[in-house]
């Protein structure tokens, strides 16, 4: 498994020793379908790598659940606001496939980050991205119709839609499930013209 791990796209930037170091302190974990990673009230004391599966974060308001990230294989999962600050979370993460994930603690991130400067740009670059597509989504939401916000996630991870269901999809895009079924509709009635 570590020659695996060794090999992640992502650790690429990291010099030998330093993706040595990171790779001890990772955990593999797995998580069955249905499965938490986290929930509320608990603090995310790791942050995880998607080498197999799918995940969904999503919080309840008044009984209703507002999905906020569709991850699958190649990207992080974790409550960043609690794995940061180490105070309890707010939102679910659910496997919704049978995944495999590396996970490591925040404790660990933080040793190595202090004894690795390419860790802790690392993990600069890590949180940048996340901020990044946090803000991006933000504005989708604000500004683009819900055709808009569709088909740029048609376009750019066409996957979800093959992995996730429509309910997760459609509140991820803040759009009901009529709304999504219709743009779906109307984009294959496009397609065989």
């Amino acid at each position: 498994m570590t020659e695996q791990l060794l090999r992640l796209p992502i650790l690429q930037p990291l010099t030998t020793k330093s993706r040595e170091d990171f790779v001890q302190a990772l955990s593999l974990q797995h998580f069955s379908r249905h499965d938490f990673l986290f929930q509320p009230g608990q603090i995310a004391r790791y942050g995880y790598f998607v080498l197999n599966g799918a995940v969904r974060q999503y919080y309840l308001a008044e009984g209703k659940e507002i999905v906020t990230r569709l991850i699958l294989e190649g990207d992080t999962a974790t409550a960043f606001y609690s794995f940061f600050s180490q105070k309890p979370s707010y939102e679910y993460a659910e496997a919704v496939e049978d995944t495999e994930l590396v996970g490591i603690s925040r404790q660990d991130m933080e040793a190595l980050c202090a004894k690795h400067i390419d860790i802790a740009n690392f993990e600069r670059k890590i949180t940048e991205q996340y901020l990044v597509q946090e803000h991006e989504r933000a504005l989708s939401l604000q500004f683009q119709t819900a055709q808009e916000r569709y088909e740029q996630l048609l376009n750019i991870h066409p996957d979800v839609f093959l992995r996730f269901s429509v309910g997760s999809i459609a509140s991820y895009l803040g759009m009901s499930q009529e709304t999504l079924s219709r743009l779906r509709t109307k984009k294959c009635g496009k397609n065989m013209i």
